[in-house]
């Protein structure tokens, strides 16, 4: 089979980029390109480097990206700056800027598809269980979930007035192989007995394992009639607590669980003094605890997928204790190649 749709994914390099490009690529009929920056690390890249093409640029510089958008079927936006500490301008240009110039170009260059990654982030952090897509936003005070509001509002704008052919995702907590974001930073907290917990774990959260997510890519781009023009909320389908999830990761790693624990009340008053110190001397790096992990960990956040499976009949795998296994296999793999 030929490679005859041309998919151009931003952000290609990371932890969600590598994994839907080397899907694309493993099914022969796509042709794979990606955007990155000059400094980008390609590592996760490497085992197919050469059945994709690369371009160089930046989200918030439009003229550095006209190469990459030109005679594209289908682009996966998923580069953006995300984060729980840092300044707005850096989230603004990369989260709201970036995504206009994105919409721009796709406009202009006649794309058949645009996927938009925004995040369940944007509703805000009240309680929240089965909320759905047109779940009330509440009012949120973190600079990524600001910024990604606005960003899904321009994709929203342009597909209103512009007619922009796109489909907006809000994906989960997403968790599986090649995640330093999530995964494996709980992985080292566990095995170095570091990790804890606010009210004991037992607020809802809702996880995506990356093969899950794939399978909702797949079912967005090839089921454009159904899925154009609109919103979906992408998770693993299931109700876990934050202590569930981490006593399935102690039992795969044979640890005990963490001692650590907190009422909610006292980790924020950590977090306003940790962050309270760390921008006093102008530290770029996130404290280990930050307002936004409070936060997260403190409320019910979970969410339906209800729209996914009825419209375009995604089945997520539900085995989390599998889906953990792989990932910790994975990360031992990695962390005995850096030893």
């Amino acid at each position: 089979m030929s490679r005859n749709i041309r998919v151009l994914i931003t952000g290609i390099n990371g932890f969600v980029g590598s994994k839907i490009a080397e899907k694309l690529v493993h099914l022969k009929n796509y042709r794979v390109s990606g955007l990155v920056r000059t400094t980008s690390d390609l590592t996760f890249l490497k085992p197919f480097i050469k059945n994709i093409k690369l371009f160089h640029g930046n989200i918030d510089n439009k003229g550095s990206l006209l190469n990459a958008f030109r005679n594209q079927d289908i682009v996966i936006h998923i580069a953006g700056f995300a984060s729980d500490w840092g300044k707005y301008q850096v989230f603004y240009d990369a989260n709201v800027k970036g995504v206009k110039n994105v919409a721009e170009l796709c406009l202009q260059n006649k794309v058949k598809h645009l996927i938009h990654f925004s995040s369940i982030s944007i509703y805000g952090f009240k309680k929240k269980i089965n909320a759905g897509e047109n779940t009330k936003v509440s009012r949120n005070r973190y600079n990524y979930c600001k910024t990604k509001l606005l960003g899904e509002k321009t994709i929203e704008h342009f597909m209103d007035v512009f007619n922009l052919p796109a489909t907006i995702i809000q994906p989960g907590l997403i968790y599986g192989p090649n995640d330093h974001t999530m995964s494996y930073k709980m992985i080292n907290a566990i095995n170095t007995y570091q990790f804890g917990m606010c009210d004991n774990g037992r607020h809802l959260f809702s996880s995506l394992y990356i093969d899950n997510l794939i399978q909702a890519i797949l079912l967005i781009m090839t089921k454009p009639k159904k899925s154009l023009k609109k919103k979906y909320i992408i998770t693993d389908d299931i109700k876990v607590t934050w202590r569930e999830f981490t006593r399935h990761l102690c039992d795969i790693l044979e640890k005990p669980m963490p001692w650590i624990n907190m009422p909610c009340i006292f980790g924020r008053v950590g977090a306003v003094v940790s962050e309270s110190i760390y921008w006093l001397l102008r530290i770029k790096k996130p404290p280990l605890m930050t307002n936004y992990r409070i936060s997260l960990a403190s409320r019910d956040f979970h969410f339906s997928t209800k729209r996914i499976m009825k419209e375009l009949g995604y089945k997520p795998d539900r085995d989390i204790k599998k889906n953990l296994k792989i990932t910790i296999d994975h990360y031992n793999e990695w962390a005995n190649q850096i030893d």
